[in-house]
Formats: structure tokens, sequence, C-alpha cells
């Protein structure tokens, strides 16, 4: 549940309180695509000791769709460009077969945008941000909130 939200010099802070204790795990369950090893390997140490949980990892969106039949994902951090399928591709796929997996965009380029949302994405985050930016995107969407991170944005 997103108790505040606050815009800060262009950047979104949410604060997400923990679900009430009923039995329910309180891991994000994410899925990172992304066709650099690196660029996954540094996500995931982004996320380490915090309540998010790396469930998968893809090198392109036909991995990442074929991913969303084999775990149980809340949320899929997906890069815009890779091989084979790309992000739009994928968050394509996914709109198209009706999945509650909630869509988290990133991409170098932020001119991304606007065509992330005209296909439903639920959010979107300029690689290389802050950790807390990356966090803050994450938590958003899985609280069922969308996230549109524009550092060119005045």
């Amino acid at each position: 549940m997103v108790s505040s939200v606050r815009n800060d010099q262009n950047r979104v802070f949410v604060h997400v309180e923990p679900a009430p204790s009923n039995g329910l795990s309180l891991k994000i369950r994410l899925l990172i695509a992304d066709d650099h090893r690196l660029v996954r390997e540094g996500l995931r140490l982004s996320f380490e000791a915090t309540e998010i949980d790396i469930v998968a990892e893809a090198a392109n969106g036909q991995e990442a769709f074929e991913a969303l039949g084999q775990h149980v994902i809340d949320v899929a951090l997906t890069d815009v460009n890779m091989p084979v399928a790309d992000g739009f591709r994928f968050l394509q796929l996914t709109r198209a077969i009706d999945s509650p997996v909630r869509v988290l965009m990133h991409s170098v380029n932020p001119g991304h945008i606007r065509r992330c949302r005209e296909l439903g994405a639920d959010g979107f985050v300029v690689k290389g941000e802050d950790k807390l930016v990356l966090l803050a995107a994450v938590r958003a969407v899985y609280a069922g909130n969308e996230y549109w991170h524009d550092p060119d944005a005045a």
C-alpha cells in the first residue's frame, strides 16, 4: 500500500507500506530482462538486501516472455533495446495474454517513454539512474501505481 508520494526536484519518492501479515510473502518477485550480462549483474546487486527477489533473468524479450510461464513474477524490469524480441515486443506479448505482471521499462533513451505508455507499460526509468530511483520505481509499480521518470522533464 502506498502511504505517501512526493516529488522533489523531478524525482518521485514513494513510501510503500508492507502488506499486513496474512501469510503472504512480502517479497517482490522480479524478472530482469536485458541483453547485457553486466547490466543484469549490476541490477541484481542493486536489489540485494531489499524486499525484491530476482526470480528470473532473460537476455531478450522472447526469453522474458517464456519466463512468465515458468515463474511467478510480480514485476518485469525490461530493457527496451534487445535482440530477438525487444522490450516493446515483450510488452505487446504480455498485454496480449492479459498477464497481471507489472512491466517497468528502462532504456538510456528517455525518448522511449511515449511508446512505453502507448503500449501499456506501468512505468519507465532511464538506465544509469540512482539506485533509489530504481527501487522506488519497482516498489511503485508493484503497489499498482505508475512510475514515469524522465530526468529531462523540467
